[in-house]
């Protein structure tokens, strides 16, 4: 158990160190950001609620800002995740790896945990810049507090599924060919509005976070038309299960290849 422990957290702080230093994660992070402030400062009236923000309830500004994040940044975080994989096979590190003494699927999840943290350190610093204008605003400190839940319940859950998924499917899978399907599930099967084609934006499979946001908080943006709290607690903890089982069988998979050559 402490051998598995130390490999996991070895990996996680490597994964970790390398993503967090690589300059594609944050130009690219930056750019999608700022496209994204570019098309809401065009918003018709958008300007304009961000000056009187005091004319709304608290909890209802945090948790649209929460869901504006959520819209459109984890499209960006899951393809700058996808070549993780494929950047130990180029370099022959993942070679290297099978042959050292370890848990391989322990280094998996280390590999998993760090480089989604890593990351998602842009989308973090941008919510609470965010999160700061709100309270500067309102000079409501309670934003806070309310900003910590909202991330906690809204965000995590859905990174750690499209982390999960965009770093260990990709070892199967040609990585531009991941990230185009990916982008495009996005949008059908977390934003798409149901319109006669079968759709998992209205289930409790959406990493965006419809069910937590109308079910805890009680306002969404996503196409979520009711959720009680029964259900954002469902979608949060099955969200959470399939990021970490996946992990484990793309591990078991891994084995089962590298016994069979």
């Amino acid at each position: 158990m402490n051998e598995t422990l130390s490999v996991l957290r070895g990996a996680c702080a490597y994964e970790f160190k390398m993503q967090f230093k690589r300059p594609t994660v944050w130009v690219a992070m930056v750019l999608v950001e700022l496209f994204m402030l570019g098309i809401m400062s065009r918003v018709q009236g958008f300007t304009d609620v961000v000056a009187h923000l005091k004319q709304f309830p608290i909890l209802r500004v945090v948790v649209y800002w929460t869901d504006l994040l959520n819209y459109i940044l984890p499209v960006a975080f899951g393809v700058l995740l996808a070549d993780r994989l494929q950047r130990d096979k180029r370099t022959h590190i993942d070679e290297i790896l099978t042959v050292t003494p370890g848990s391989q699927t322990a280094r998996l999840y280390g590999k998993f945990l760090g480089a989604t943290i890593a990351t998602a350190i842009p989308i973090v610093l941008l919510f609470f810049v965010g999160i700061g204008v709100i309270i500067a605003q309102t000079g409501s400190f309670v934003a806070l507090p309310m900003a910590l839940a909202t991330f906690a319940t809204v965000v995590i859950p859905g990174l750690l599924f499209v982390g999960a998924f965009s770093v260990s499917v990709p070892a199967f899978i040609w990585v531009p060919l991941y990230q185009i399907g990916f982008v495009g599930y996005w949008f059908w099967g977390n934003l798409y509005q149901p319109k006669g084609i079968p759709t998992l934006s209205t289930t409790i499979l959406t990493p965006a976070g419809g069910y937590m946001s109308l079910g805890f908080f009680g306002t969404s943006i996503f196409p979520v038309a009711k959720a009680n709290a029964i259900q954002g607690s469902a979608s949060l903890v099955l969200l959470i299960a399939l990021a970490l089982l996946v992990v484990l069988l793309i591990s078991k998979l891994q084995q089962w290849q590298r016994a069979r050559m």
